[in-house]
């Protein structure tokens, strides 16, 4: 098993928490499995999530019984205490008291980890997370802005989530992982230390920049407002992708491409502020939007009706709110059937 990363790829969060391997590293202070754990961390970023609720369900499968598993600072304490205590000096006795004084020490030195052991098992149940990896997450309708440790802001839109090191102000390589949709403001460092945001099957590699990343379905989107971005897919660099502010690049899953447009940007930030900030939009681009955010299509009776245009302010809350506006500053019919939205004069 040792150094053979490539044997977990593919495997779910419930074959992590049914390995025996994974699970010694949950539950105890062994060198070498931690080791091994923090190197397919570090080769396998995107895995950070099932990882994470793979070592939440081999902890609460222990917290049920009553005990809890060893923290990283609990057994780094435990091991001290074994190495401070093997060090200790042995003073020169003869040789059969040397020994019977060396069965006594490592008597000793055994009571104490089982009695440290004992008291750290015995604790009462509390919550626990995956060493250096923090998740955030929103509920429908929630929008939640978070503050990282390297002054980088990401503001989570309602159902999704974001993974990342809650050491992330001071490791060379910052990387996040994300599920669903997230506006990120990315503090640039005089050290030009990279920032990397993983989702489904690619990679968005930044300094300095502020860019919408919409990962609600296969076909992701970003949308960079400032800066500068490569997008790449995963073991795929010939296939990376340069964006400059104003642009689109999506992901093309059918033939497995990027497709590069321009667009208006304040389209795809306004939700950050809890709006919709139309000038002079066309329904189309509006009802594509809606697309992406609600995951609704639409069906026109009337190809005029695509071009029509607004200019308005819309809060954003939910989707029959927002087709009723739509509905009465348009005047259009606007249903919903079999999840997809019906317009027409």
């Amino acid at each position: 098993m040792k150094n053979n990363y490539s044997y977990f790829n593919g495997f779910t969060e419930d074959q992590f928490a049914a390995n025996d391997h994974f699970r010694q590293w949950v539950l105890y202070a062994e060198i070498d499995k931690e080791e091994f754990w923090n190197n397919y961390l570090q080769i396998n970023p995107h895995q950070q999530p099932t990882i994470l609720r793979a070592r939440q369900k081999v902890e609460a499968s222990t917290t049920q019984h009553g005990i809890q598993p060893l923290t990283t600072e609990e057994k780094l304490i435990i091991k001290h205490a074994i190495y401070q205590r093997i060090n200790q000096p042995v003073k020169s006795f003869m040789l059969l008291r040397q020994k019977g004084l060396q069965l006594l020490k490592v008597a000793a030195i055994l009571s104490g980890i089982v009695m440290m052991t004992a008291y750290f098992l015995n604790k009462k149940p509390a919550i626990v997370t995956a060493a250096a990896l923090l998740v955030q997450r929103t509920r429908a309708k929630e929008i939640k802005e978070i503050l990282l440790a390297d002054s980088s802001v990401v503001i989570l839109n309602g159902n999704s989530s974001i993974t990342y090191n809650s050491d992330i102000g001071n490791i060379q390589n910052r990387e996040i992982t994300l599920e669903g949709n997230a506006y990120f403001k990315i503090k640039k460092k005089a050290d030009q230390r990279p920032f990397t945001v993983h989702t489904n099957s690619i990679s968005i590699a930044v300094l300095g920049t502020e860019f919408n990343v919409d990962a609600r379905s296969r076909a992701t989107a970003i949308v960079l407002t400032t800066g500068k971005v490569k997008v790449s897919a995963n073991n795929n660099n010939s296939a990376a992708v340069y964006m400059s502010p104003g642009e689109k690049v999506q992901l093309d899953t059918l033939h497995h491409a990027f497709i590069k447009s321009t667009t208006n940007t304040v389209l795809y930030s306004a939700w950050t502020e809890g709006k919709w900030n139309f000038s002079s939009t066309s329904l189309l681009d509006i009802t594509n939007l809606i697309h992406e955010y609600y995951g609704i299509e639409t069906v026109f009776s009337n190809e005029k009706i695509k071009r029509l245009k607004i200019s308005a302010v819309i809060p954003v809350t939910d989707l029959a709110s927002f087709t009723n506006i739509l509905s009465k500053t348009l005047n259009l019919n606007i249903t919903e059937q079999q999840n997809q939205l019906h317009i027409q004069f």
